[in-house]
């Protein structure tokens, strides 16, 4: 229970657990617009040598340790706050005083041994640890949520695959009776948020051979950001678009120069490596999938870090952010600000709308990009088709695998899409990371998506759909497949160019000639100088493809 008689601070005390240190303190009658700061040192912290200390965290508001996901007040504007519980910080416990003090510090080689810690408030006497709290640097662990039993144990999923699943702008909210659908709580280390120890939700789902998360993009910034055109970010805990936000977020995003780091990446790939490492998920078989703002994260993600994610569905994503103002780019300046009188950047210097620029990013791109299946539609008043044609045609030129089908449609076009464009996210599992695989481009069955304007080409169309391969073989000495082609509207023959992506044993030269067999038919093609190749316009006739052997 809370021990301070008077305003001001008291009680600090803490544990150290699964590579976090995790500090209480109580409170009483903080004065409005206090805010603590949370310093560790090697010896005892005193106002004199306070200078000396390693800030943790700063602008952390009165009433820390109060769950806040689950008051509806932390998601809808000019709500009553109607839940004050506190958060629960260990599988089955009881629930901590909502009227206290909470920070999670997750330990760094620099703060690992036996530390001293403090909070201080302006104003207040500093509130300093009497003796050290050990603690060494370790995975993190999330925090079970419910009353089921604890799917999160070492090697709970040995071997198995990993999907992301990304909700849309208008999810993230657990309040009520949704909240207990999300069962594992995380908090984040100083790279996961504008401070260290900021508190996230996930549902974790372990059913055989796969594990699903699906993680909640809200970040507590502690006011409503009423600067933003968007109502829905007049709350204290915003949406994200799966990327992260204006550093200082927690006062204004109204600044003369702006940086916006990628908080909210860095927290899905620790949720991938938790999973891993963890769980024992299979690092070659991570995937993504997402709609909406969610479609939007996932092609985000696979294009930033190829290297992660083996392949993605997305449904109506937004491709590339541009047009600051007026197009896509809006969708940012709910975290960030405005984007059209100042160049926001991303922590690593970049331009933040080149960085969110799908199209660049996959002209850019130097590797195999994971295989991307995706739906739109034309008439999507909340994602403009303005950007889609460019990105399919990046796609396309760059040879990257790809497939999407679209219609005349709005944003719920996907499920107007065919039974067999529906089934496009049962595919993913086809596509390892340490598994080759063919990229298709330039197939004659892919109709005409125009130049942006949406009544510009085929109304009703797709690229790459129906396209599929079997009998893979990739040996030091050759690669073989047989390349198939079949949907209901298809038409033989078809022609499409093949383009072997992920080569694992073949290895070509750049430079080298190769021999290939298309069918019966012989020819050579040249290896380029990134060391791959292009079997062109093979023919499929039937049903059962086309057999293609390439040797050095």
């Amino acid at each position: 229970m809370n021990s301070v008689a008077e305003p001001g601070l008291a009680n600090l005390r803490g544990r150290f657990r699964n590579g976090q240190v995790f500090l209480q303190w109580d409170e009483a009658e903080l004065p409005p617009g206090t805010r603590l700061h949370v310093y560790s040192a090697a010896g005892p912290i005193a106002d004199a040598n306070l200078d000396k200390a390693t800030c943790l965290a700063r602008h952390i508001l009165p009433g820390s340790a109060r769950d806040w996901w689950l008051d509806p007040a932390s998601f809808q504007k000019d709500t009553p706050s109607t839940n004050h519980a506190g958060w629960r910080l260990a599988a089955g416990a009881e629930r901590i005083d909502p009227r206290g003090g909470l920070f999670v510090h997750t330990v760094r080689a620099d703060t690992a041994g036996p530390r001293h810690y403090a909070v201080q408030a302006e104003g207040l006497p500093l509130l300093a640890t009497a003796e050290p709290i050990a603690g060494e640097v370790g995975q993190v662990q999330p925090i079970w949520q419910d009353d089921t039993g604890d799917l999160s144990g070492a090697g709970a999923a040995k071997g198995d695959s990993l999907l992301l699943s990304l909700h849309g702008r208008g999810g993230g909210a657990t309040a009520g009776e949704r909240a207990a659908a999300f069962n594992c709580l995380w908090f984040g280390d100083a790279s996961q948020g504008w401070r260290e120890g900021l508190a996230f939700k996930f549902r974790l789902a372990v059913s055989p051979n796969r594990v699903t998360i699906t993680p909640l993009d809200r970040a507590w910034v502690g006011r409503p950001v009423l600067e933003s055109r968007d109502g829905r970010d007049h709350c204290p805990a915003i949406n994200t678009w799966w990327y992260g936000y204006h550093s200082e977020i927690w006062r204004t995003t109204d600044t003369p120069t702006a940086v916006a780091p990628n908080y909210t990446e860095r927290y899905l790939l620790a949720l991938v490596r938790w999973a891993q490492n963890h769980l024992g998920t299979d690092p070659a078989r991570t995937y993504v999938t997402g709609g909406s703002m969610g479609g939007s994260g996932t092609v985000a993600l696979v294009t930033h870090f190829p290297e992660v994610f083996a392949a993605a569905h997305a449904q109506v994503p937004v491709y590339s952010l541009t047009r600051p103002g007026q197009g896509s780019a809006q969708r940012l300046e709910c975290m960030v600000g405005s984007l059209t009188d100042r160049e926001v950047l991303t922590a690593d210097g970049i331009p933040l709308l080149d960085y969110m620029n799908g199209t660049r990013n996959v002209l850019a791109a130097t590797g195999d990009l994971p295989p991307i299946f995706a739906t739109n539609g034309r008439q999507d008043g909340s994602i403009p088709w303005e950007n889609n044609p460019p990105f399919y045609a990046a796609m396309n030129q760059t040879r990257q695998a790809f497939a999407v089908f679209w219609n005349d449609g709005d944003h719920g076009m996907s499920s107007q899409a065919p039974d067999d464009v529906k089934q496009w996210s049962a595919q993913l599992e086809r596509y390892r990371l340490d598994r080759a695989y063919p990229a298709f481009s330039n197939c004659s069955d892919s109709r005409n998506y125009g130049q942006g304007d949406p009544k510009d080409g085929d109304l009703v169309g797709w690229i790459n759909r129906g396209l599929g391969w079997r009998d893979l073989e990739d040996t030091p000495e050759a690669f073989a497949l047989t390349v198939t082609a079949a949907h209901p509207e298809l038409v033989y023959p078809v022609t499409v160019d093949v383009t072997p992506r992920r080569l694992q044993a073949f290895r070509p030269r750049p430079g080298e000639t190769l021999r290939v067999t298309v069918g019966d038919k012989p020819l050579s093609v040249t290896v380029g100088a990134d060391g791959r190749f292009t079997i062109p316009a093979v023919a499929i006739a039937d049903a059962p493809g086309t057999a293609i052997r390439v040797v050095r």
